[in-house]
Order: C-alpha cells, then structure tokens, then sequence
C-alpha cells in the first residue's frame, strides 16, 4: 500500500495548511477530542484551518475536502464537557445531523449542535465552515432551547450575519490569547441567544425564556448608570408597554428589576476577597450606582441591612 503523504505545512498567524487524512485526524484528536472520522479519499486529503482559543472558547474556520465527523454516544459521555458547537456555511455544503433530524446547510446558513449528545457532520468537497465553540452558560436558558434548536437551519440570517462578522474579527487576534475578546464574545452571545429564542417562539418569547436574556443583557451593561427600560426593551426586541406587562407578571418594573441585578452584583463583590480593601461606594460605582446615598437605602430596603453590616457580618471581617 502506498504510504500516505502527510505533512503539515507552515502558515502565517494561526492559518495551517494539512495535508493528509491522517495528520488531519490528529489536528482534530488534538483539538476537538472525541470525534470519529472517515473521508472517500485520504492520500491526497487536504484542509485549510484557522483555530484560536479564548478560555473556555474557542472560534475556527475550516475548509477541506469532503470528510464525515462523527461524534458517537461513547464520545459524548467521555468528553469533559458539553459545549455549544454553532456552524456557519461559508461556502459550499454542510449536512448536519441530530436527535433524529438533519439539515443541509448552503452557503450562509447557520446551524447549531450540543456536543454532549451524538451527533455527525458531512462537509463536501471544499466546503467552508465557520465554527463558534461556547459554554451552556453562554446562552440563558439553553437547557431549554438545546432539545428544539440542535440541527435545525435557522431563519434570521441578518443576526446570524452580524454574529459571524464578530466572530470572523476574533481570528485576527495575534496569537491565541483572550486579548480585547471579552466584549466581543459578550455581543455575539446576545445575538445568538436573541437568535436561538426567536426560532424556537417566532410570535412570542415565553416570560422565563425573556426574564434570562433580560438578566444577561443587564449583566453586561451593568457599570452603565444609564442603562433604562427602553434600552432593555430593545435588546429583547419588543415593545416598552410589553416589557413593562411582562415585568407585571413578577410583580416588578423593569428599573426595579435592572436595580436588584445591580444589588445583587454588589453584595457578591463585597464578599470577594479581592474587595477587602475598596471602599463600598467604589464598588457601588462599579455597577451603576452614582451615589452613596441612594444605593445605601436600596441596598437596606432589599437585604434588611446596611452594606457595612452585610460586609462586617461576612467571616473573617
């Protein structure tokens, strides 16, 4: 049998040149463990990868010759984690199978996987996928969304677009490394959860699914003193008077459910090591508070004590 030609050419930046099935096993053994592979041809298999990785995160682009991937149920119970896998189809065809249902994705296509759960892809010849690797948590609620969503092709292709263009910028990080990742990562989360709860509810999100992105979306731009109902209502994409009717529903306005986040935050960093020694009211100012006085009262009116007496109470104060 002829010997596999197999060698991994040098690229600029983190962009490799893989040629050979087998070496190409081995960058995804490394990389994205637990995966079962065949391919119709493997003397003259080639693929083109461009992988970074950010904590927890990781975003790549792949483009090769026609292959399978198979992540079984044995994989799935030996990886170390379950993680979102969301696949956008720059070019070419991708089919995509999951829980009893498969999607053929064409170019500008988005689709997504739990990899705690077997599923296969089937990528043609040249086909290019970009890949977004997340944790459950990035998405609120995704323990309800995951059995509804996975391998399905997804409709709104302008948030699906404006989330790839965020993501394609993280490949030009030097280097892996976190970098100026983090707000970056925090914008396409929003989008893609805002995408995910769309699909499964086109008319109307259901009021927990709405509560978790609400808390997401405060979370995010919790240091914002601004941060209003009418910017929340936007970022859940519906109305002002829907908000405040979905906020009536838990006995709460939508200010005072953005200042409960806020108070929640500050009791928990006042309890961090890391802030014995700042003042309350500059990690007050840290989540939107603007002045002592004020945040002192909510703080007593919501946990029944002073932020001092919540701080002195804490062991080891």
């Amino acid at each position: 049998m002829q010997a596999l030609r197999s060698h991994t050419q040098p690229a600029p930046g983190n962009h490799q040149v893989i040629e050979g099935f087998r070496p190409w096993q081995n960058f995804v053994n490394c990389n994205f463990p637990w995966l079962e592979m065949s391919a119709s041809k493997t003397q003259d298999f080639r693929a083109d990868v461009q992988l970074c990785n950010f904590d927890h995160r990781a975003v790549a682009v792949i483009r090769s010759d026609s292959c399978q991937v198979r992540r079984t149920g044995f994989g799935a119970r030996r990886a170390e984690e379950g993680l979102l896998k969301v696949m956008w189809q720059q070019n070419g065809r991708t089919a995509v199978e999951q829980d009893g249902r498969e999607t053929l994705l064409h170019t500008g296509d988005v689709t997504i996987c739990d990899t705690a759960r077997p599923y296969q892809l089937a990528m043609e010849d040249h086909a290019q996928l970009a890949i977004l690797m997340l944790p459950y948590e990035a998405i609120p609620g995704w323990e309800r969304l995951s059995q509804r969503v996975c391998a399905h092709t997804l409709n709104d292709r302008t948030t699906a677009r404006a989330a790839l263009a965020a993501v394609m910028a993280l490949l030009d990080q030097p280097g892996d490394g976190a970098g100026n990742a983090s707000p970056v990562f925090q914008a396409v989360q929003m989008m893609l959860s805002a995408l995910l709860h769309c699909a499964t509810a086109p008319d109307k999100l259901s009021a927990a699914t709405t509560l978790d992105v609400a808390h997401q979306h405060v979370l995010a731009h919790i240091d914002d003193p601004e941060l209003s109902p009418d910017e929340l209502a936007g970022a859940l994409h519906v109305s002002r008077r829907a908000l405040y009717r979905l906020f009536e529903e838990h006995q709460l306005t939508p200010g005072r459910f953005i200042r409960r986040v806020r108070l929640d935050a500050v009791r928990e960093a006042l309890a961090a090591p890391d802030n014995e020694h700042r003042s309350i009211l500059e990690i007050a100012l840290d989540y939107g508070f603007t002045d002592s006085a004020s945040f002192s009262r909510a703080f007593k009116a919501t946990f029944g004590v002073s932020p001092s007496e919540w701080r002195h109470s804490l062991p080891g104060r």
